[in-house]
């Protein structure tokens, strides 16, 4: 069973998102701003993280640098807007691929099962 994380300080989308995350089988962990999901990231092992690009204090592509110092855990980068060359430099930064929200769950279904059949073949 995949172990996720979203990090996003939107309490209510990080709830709903973990809801429906966990309805289809996943065990989820939220965070509601970069610390805290940089230290869940060290006290536990995760399949994926899903990092929302725009939270007060620390904002997504610092939380990504952080990331990267300390683990190859993949990423996908969420926000509601992201221009072209801001992606191409988020996953130049590290991150496995970035959505937009609202989230397609079909797109996020099958970027888990990826990454965990991955893992699983490694």
């Amino acid at each position: 069973m995949a172990r996720l994380l979203i990090v996003d300080d939107e309490k209510m989308i990080c709830e709903e998102f973990r809801e429906t995350l966990e309805q289809e089988g996943y065990e989820v962990d939220c965070a509601l701003d970069g610390k805290e999901g940089l230290n869940k990231i060290r006290s536990t092992e995760y399949n994926l993280v899903f990092l929302d690009a725009s939270m007060p204090k620390m904002d997504g592509k610092k939380v990504l640098k952080h990331i990267r110092d300390i683990s190859r855990v993949p990423v996908a980068f969420i926000t509601g807007f992201l221009p072209v060359n801001k992606e191409k430099e988020i996953l130049k930064m590290g991150a496995l691929t970035c959505m937009q929200k609202p989230l397609d769950l079909d797109r996020v279904k099958s970027l888990i099962h990826g990454v965990t059949n991955q893992k699983n073949t490694a």
